[in-house]
């Protein structure tokens, strides 16, 4: 079933793209944050490395021009190396929501701002919890 959720955020995040013009962290993200909703610190965690990238973002796009595929590709690579360094330097570590998504939000945080983003987020996850919930999926 959870390859479903996948799926199903993937539709619903394109559903509310289209319907507001806001993108709720790219397409895959939505689904996986709604699978990660019984471990809420690894949800903070990856919000942290969302935040550090998107800071990271800016400060080198000061002395590089990054836009298009460019841009894409150093969010996914500085999200990787500041999720690795930060698991080897806090003593615990919850680990990521996978390796693209934070990558993927930070983009999405650069086009269209951090509020928008989550907001959007927000309301996709919404939906997609309560059909888990509907499906018998544990949600918290």
């Amino acid at each position: 079933m959870y390859n479903e959720i996948i799926v199903l955020g993937v539709l619903l995040s394109l559903l509310f793209a289209e319907l507001t013009g806001v993108s709720p962290a790219g397409l895959v993200v939505a689904g996986y944050i709604a699978l990660s909703l019984q471990t809420p610190l690894r949800i903070a965690y990856t919000l942290l490395i969302v935040l550090l990238t998107w800071g990271a973002f800016k400060l080198l796009s000061r002395y590089m021009l990054l836009f298009g595929r460019r841009q894409f590709a150093v969010m996914i690579l500085v999200s990787f190396a500041l999720g690795q360094m930060l698991g080897l330097l806090l003593p615990y570590d919850p680990g990521i929501i996978g390796y693209l998504v934070p990558g993927i939000m930070a983009n999405q945080f650069v086009r269209q701002g951090p509020v928008k983003t989550l907001l959007a987020l927000t309301v996709v996850v919404g939906f997609l919890a309560l059909f888990m919930f509907l499906a018998g999926i544990p949600v918290f």
